[in-house]
């Protein structure tokens, strides 16, 4: 799914494109999409664009009108692509569910196959109490990582999927973060406090270069013009099951770790002592 280099590559694109159009029409056909107290997307009508902004793994699009400020929140879910068109195309595209006609006659489109993304419309305190997630990946300090690892006990693995200590993190920028940081999956999270120095830089250094190749593009995501990204030829750990470590040259192993599939160097990611034989399987 988009986590945060993709996310942030969308924002950054749009940002040149949407600040000062107006939003001249909003249709959301697939209503489900909808996140709970979301108003109604045609809210947006006549409203200006102000700002592109990101929270996490959410794009927020602030608007100003005759509604008042609003922000429209679109999260990519799984497979979610927010397509910009210098045009309005009234060719059919599959799994087409929202379009935004913007000034001067440019389109936004929300495209998603697997429907797992979602749309709200709502003031900017309503975005702020919905959007209730911690610290940014990009911005946090080893000071603040270790002081909530020191009272978990969980796998630092998954405590690094939770959006509520680390915001904008998933699957593929743990494991590149984890093996980067040379720290097993499955230490413990009061044990890992211990390395959030080396965590933290780890994971700004991750972001930033895959946010440089305008991140990874395995199947469904798309950057605002279509094109992939390309993070996906640097990986070191994720999708390299039974590789060779480009640092040691031993077999990249995977394992489940909170029923997320996960990569590391089983020499440069040493298994802590304290995981019992169970959680090594």
């Amino acid at each position: 799914m988009p986590e945060l280099p993709e996310v942030e590559t969308v924002v950054r694109e749009l940002r040149e494109k949407l600040p000062g159009a107006v939003i001249t029409r909003a249709v959301l056909t697939a209503r489900d999409m909808y996140r709970r107290d979301s108003r109604d997307v045609s809210a947006l009508e006549g409203a200006r664009v102000a700002s592109v902004e990101r929270r996490g793994k959410a794009i927020v699009v602030r608007c100003r009108g005759s509604n008042g400020d609003l922000d429209l929140v679109v999260h990519l879910g799984m497979t979610g692509q927010l397509l910009w068109s210098a045009r309005a195309n009234t060719k059919a595209l599959p799994h087409l569910h929202a379009r935004w006609s913007l000034s001067g006659g440019a389109e936004l489109r929300l495209v998603d196959p697997r429907r797992f993304g979602y749309v709200m419309v709502a003031s900017p305190d309503a975005t702020t109490a919905s959007l209730a997630v911690g610290p940014d990946a990009l911005t946090v300090t080893a000071d603040e990582l270790a002081h909530v690892l020191r009272r978990r006990t969980a796998a630092i693995k998954a405590l690094l999927l939770d959006q509520r200590i680390v915001a904008g993190l998933g699957n593929i920028y743990v494991d590149e973060s984890l093996f980067l940081a040379k720290v097993h999956p499955l230490t413990r999270g009061d044990r890992a406090a211990r390395k959030s120095r080396e965590i933290v830089a780890a994971v700004r250094r991750v972001l930033a270069n895959a946010i440089a190749a305008r991140g990874t593009t395995f199947s469904d995501y798309r950057r605002p013009d279509g094109s992939s990204g390309e993070f996906q030829f640097k990986l070191r750990v994720y999708g390299r099951e039974g590789e060779r470590c480009v640092r040691c040259r031993a077999k990249i192993r995977k394992i489940e770790v909170g029923q997320r599939g996960t990569h590391f160097c089983p020499r440069c990611q040493r298994m802590p002592r304290t995981v019992s034989s169970s959680r090594r399987k």
